[in-house]
């Protein structure tokens, strides 16, 4: 599990790193999807090029980290005084990544 800010994400997911109204909307609606193209992938094995869904559910059972991308669930993304935590990744038919995440609940000082 990571814990990052959101400069240490943007830094993470190249180019096209989500904006403040995105950020501003996933705080509303308490979720979002976070979209990256294949090139910010890293490279799987031959395997996981003929069937890249079945060979990182394997993995995930096995217990083996594989080529999530950026982030792997689990992960926890700072931003201001919210958290996200990714609760799925999915992989693409273009190779790349959807990372669906959740507000994490803020912690009681009580």
């Amino acid at each position: 599990m990571k814990r990052l800010g959101r400069a240490e994400l943007a830094e993470r997911l190249g180019p096209r790193p989500p904006s403040d109204a995105f950020w501003n909307r996933a705080i509303e609606a308490e979720r979002a999807v976070i979209g990256v193209a294949p090139d910010v992938v890293e490279e799987g094995t031959e395997g996981d090029r003929e069937n890249p869904e079945r060979a990182r559910r394997n993995r995930r059972r096995r217990g083996i980290p594989g080529p999530d991308g950026p982030l792997s669930t689990g992960d926890i993304v700072d931003v201001g005084d919210h958290s996200f935590v990714v609760v799925a990744v999915e992989e693409t038919e273009a190779g790349g990544r959807r990372y669906r995440i959740e507000l994490v609940e803020p912690r009681s000082d009580d």
